[in-house]
């Protein structure tokens, strides 16, 4: 697996199915401990899986995507995206309410993402990854608060 960093730039030429974005993506998800396994925005509706909506969340937020309708719009219009959702897009609200509810795994999500060996035979040193993480998270609110002012 590619041990440089993310740009987390907002191009997706290196996205899926080029390069290792997405496996990268899977294994920093797969690597926190969620709550569930799955996600009940709202009372009677529909139950999602808990990692494939972090696996959305963490992919659009490593590309500089932070606001939940356009997140939504990828996973209509575009591979990667589509792949993560297996085409079933879930709404700007529910990705905003899961956002909400998992915001501390998110942060984990993302912090082991961007983590990077200091040595060979080291562990990932995650402290420049928790710093990006936590202002990924916040970027996100904000856009998304900006949004629902409009």
């Amino acid at each position: 697996m590619d041990s440089r960093r993310d740009s987390g730039c907002s191009s997706t030429a290196s996205g899926f199915p080029k390069g290792e974005r997405l496996g990268r993506v899977l294994d920093a998800v797969g690597s926190t401990a969620w709550p569930s396994l799955g996600f009940q925005a709202e009372q009677g509706g529909p139950i999602l899986a808990t990692r494939m909506l972090a696996s959305l969340l963490v992919h659009a937020y490593s590309q500089g995507r932070f606001a939940s309708e356009e997140i939504e719009e990828a996973c209509r219009t575009e591979s990667d995206f589509q792949y993560l959702c297996s085409s079933d897009a879930p709404d700007a609200r529910v990705l905003r309410r899961f956002r909400r509810f998992h915001a501390p795994a998110l942060i984990q999500s993302l912090a082991a993402l961007w983590a990077e060996p200091v040595a060979a035979d080291s562990q990932p040193q995650r402290v420049f990854g928790l710093q990006r993480a936590q202002a990924c998270l916040k970027s996100a609110v904000e856009a998304d608060s900006l949004a629902l002012e409009f």
